[in-house]
């Protein structure tokens, strides 16, 4: 199987902010449905918080600028962090901008204001809702 540069290298300054929530932004980096993983860069503004959810897969981030409070703990600049299968977050917070890089190896379940499961997101929506081109997701050899 080849691949083309383009498959597996992205230039992330040329990706433009997407708006994705009340003071939420993200560029899409990866998203594959055969595997179920994603990548994604965030940005948070200050005060902000992310929605409720639990990892039905489990996720690595590492945060490049400002702060994020959660459950597990406090990551700064700098810091690399791990969230297991079944990790749950009620209230994830970004007390300054934060921009963090995002990768989870299956599907978030988002809660809603009665804490039952609102949506899915997966490598599949991540997608739809951010590729530049909007074109069929890749599903070979990602």
């Amino acid at each position: 199987m080849s691949f083309q540069p383009a498959e597996l290298i992205v230039n992330v300054e040329e990706l433009s902010w997407v708006p994705v929530g009340d003071g939420a932004w993200a560029k899409l980096l990866r998203a594959c449905p055969e595997t179920g993983t994603w990548t994604v860069m965030l940005k948070q503004a200050a005060g902000t918080f992310a929605p409720p959810h639990r990892h039905l897969g489990p996720a690595d981030f590492y945060v490049l600028e400002g702060r994020i409070e959660y459950r597990g703990g406090v990551a700064e600049a700098g810091y690399f962090a791990r969230e297991p299968m079944g990790a749950e977050h009620a209230k994830t917070s970004f007390p300054e901008e934060t921009v963090y890089l995002f990768t989870s190896y299956g599907p978030l379940a988002m809660y809603g204001p009665d804490g039952n499961i609102a949506g899915i997101m997966d490598a599949e929506a991540w997608h739809k809702m951010l590729s530049p081109s909007k074109s069929p997701i890749k599903t070979e050899g990602c």
